[in-house]
């Protein structure tokens, strides 16, 4: 065998390499040996003469050597056995060329593993070829599991058409900034941001690669900045009222409320407002489900877009089919063209509040629309596409309705694509006494008081109510408070709400302390009676003939019950 012939075949793709007979001398070296050793000439010459190491050390494993002009080469060996000869071939391989294929494609596939963005490839036959570390930390899945996986085995899809990169890889699109959830953990989805583009060599496609966005450290800093605007907006006045430009006046940063249960539902609402799926908000009246619907579409990728809103409850059937789809001229008499809500917004958002009070009748025809992602409105010959994002409201348990008959079961699973729970305001009793200061921090600026605190009494009788209105029911007993108080005045007290939400507040406070408490009806009315004796007491300052007459009792009961109640007069009155 011409060894000459062999190696000048093989420099065509190992520029370094030295060919060595049995007794390990050099039967023929390539230019770049010669221009390392800086000989002109090496054939016949022992190796160990020539390098400073032996083949033992390369046989098994790669050695690098340094060369003066801090070069650094791979050199590893490898032997052929013939017939009647034998041959020992050694590569040097340059490691710091990047002309070098090699060492290009391991330098990108360390940057591949390093970098922030998940990256993932699937060969012409659909199996996952790359998972970067990345990708494995954003779906939390396991690149050992996935490498060498059909994508449909890997994500558990019910088709192989389900597979974006099989798509990619047939018709050679692109798919450009998708929001989708491929994998889950525990049930739970992991929504990413991606683009899949199509590997072409020669005019062919042979390989369709993913890049998913990580947005956690930018969504991380920006619930951080929101959560610091709520609290700055909770502990000053209130800003002034505002419009977007979009039909909205709210956003995330306007919601009050420092609760555990607070934070966690606007994280878990800033997350849904990044997907353009169907949600249905459910809460109790008052607790704010169209300021969150308002603060999701305005987080999200179309906050620019229209926010449409309306109140199911509050339109007859008959007007609710022609309000929502349009309608054309001529359908019935007076008729004209007229643009439906679901037209009118556009790529924004439709709210759909109250919708358990929409008739039956109507929640078909809803369910249709919303199934074809097509509207015809009355009297129409053509249908409009629907492009909006449909955001409903009901203030009542879902499987209550639909139980009763009030919800269809079809439409529910439609609307409730994703769902928000909004607690009541008596299971975040942390926010109650924050919302209060808020809206005393409001009516402060608009009434011109200077309220600065609440008196004991107050906070443990707003501690204990259970608030049915939620958070509109204490806006509204705040401002109550508020146009009661005197000019000078700095703390709120229990005597300055009127009687009759006195009356109302006092009476469910005691039925809540009894129910959750057990607490004896009598202990209940001593201590409400307690309350009220001491509450005219101090607004007639202790004297017991004005309070007794304001009690509607004789002064000597007055006293008697004040003896039996453990009631003193204060010292310094």
């Amino acid at each position: 065998m011409d060894m000459r012939m062999v190696g000048k075949l093989l420099t065509e793709y190992v520029s370094g390499l030295v060919i060595l007979n049995e007794e390990e001398e050099i039967v023929w070296a390539s230019d770049l040996i010669k221009k390392i050793c800086n000989q002109k000439k090496l054939d016949g010459s022992k190796f160990d003469q020539i390098f400073s190491f032996d083949l033992i050390e390369i046989m098994n494993t790669s050695k690098v050597m340094k060369t003066p002009y801090d070069n650094k080469y791979s050199i590893h060996a490898r032997k052929l056995i013939g017939k009647s000869e034998k041959y020992t071939f050694v590569f040097f391989e340059n490691i710091v060329d990047f002309k070098n294929d090699r060492t290009r494609l391991y330098c990108l596939e360390k940057i591949i593993e390093s970098i922030n963005d998940g990256i993932i490839i699937s060969d012409y036959e659909g199996r996952v070829v790359l998972y970067n570390n990345a990708q494995e930390k954003l779906e939390e899945l396991s690149g050992q599991e996935i490498v060498g996986k059909y994508l449909w085995e890997a994500y558990n899809y019910k088709a192989t058409e389900m597979s974006e990169h099989r798509k990619v890889y047939k018709t050679g699109t692109p798919i450009i900034n998708k929001y989708k959830a491929h994998a889950y953990k525990d049930g739970i989805p992991k929504y990413l941001s991606y683009s899949t583009y199509p590997i072409v060599k020669d005019n062919e496609i042979i390989a369709v690669y993913s890049i998913s966005k990580n947005e956690t450290k930018l969504q991380s800093l920006l619930s951080e900045t929101i959560e610091l605007k709520r609290k700055l907006y909770s502990k000053t006045t209130e800003k002034n009222e505002k419009s977007l430009n979009n039909g909205t006046s709210y956003s995330f940063s306007d919601i009050v409320g420092n609760s555990s249960a607070m934070k966690n539902l606007i994280k878990e609402a800033q997350t849904i407002a990044l997907l353009d799926t169907a949600l249905l908000i459910v809460g109790e009246t008052g607790t704010g489900k169209e300021v969150f619907a308002q603060s999701i579409h305005n987080f999200g990728k179309n906050g620019e877009e229209p926010f449409v809103a309306i109140n199911c409850a509050a339109i007859p059937e008959n007007l609710l089919e022609s309000i929502l789809f349009g309608t054309a001229k001529g359908s019935y008499t007076g008729a004209v063209d007229k643009v439906g809500l679901f037209e009118e917004a556009g790529a924004g958002t439709l709210f759909l509040d109250e919708l358990n009070s929409m008739p039956i009748s109507m929640q078909s025809k809803l369910l249709r629309v919303l199934q074809e992602k097509k509207v015809r409105p009355i009297g129409g010959l053509h249908t409009i596409p629907i492009r909006c994002r449909v955001i409903s409201a009901i203030n009542e348990d879902p499987q209550k309705l639909i139980r009763e008959g009030k919800l269809r079961q079809d439409l529910f699973y439609r609307i409730a694509a994703l769902c928000l729970y909004i607690s009541p305001l008596r299971q975040r009793k942390e926010d109650i006494l924050c919302m209060a200061e808020f809206f005393v921090n409001k009516y402060n600026k608009l009434l011109n008081k200077k309220i600065k605190a609440f008196s004991h009494e107050l906070k443990e009788t707003m501690l204990s109510y259970a608030w049915p209105g939620n958070t509109r029911e204490l806006e509204h007993v705040i401002e109550n408070l508020m146009v009661r108080v005197e000019d000078h005045q700095i703390e709120l007290n229990l005597k300055d709400m009127p009687g009759y939400i006195k009356e109302v507040i006092l009476g469910d406070t005691a039925i809540q302390d009894i129910k959750q408490n057990d607490i004896s009806l009598p202990t209940i009315l001593r201590e409400i009676e307690k309350k009220v004796i001491l509450e005219n007491l101090n607004i007639y300052q202790w004297n017991l003939s004005e309070t007794s007459k304001k009690l509607g009792i004789i002064r000597q009961s007055l006293k008697y019950r004040m003896k039996k109640l453990g009631i003193e007069k204060p010292e310094n009155v």
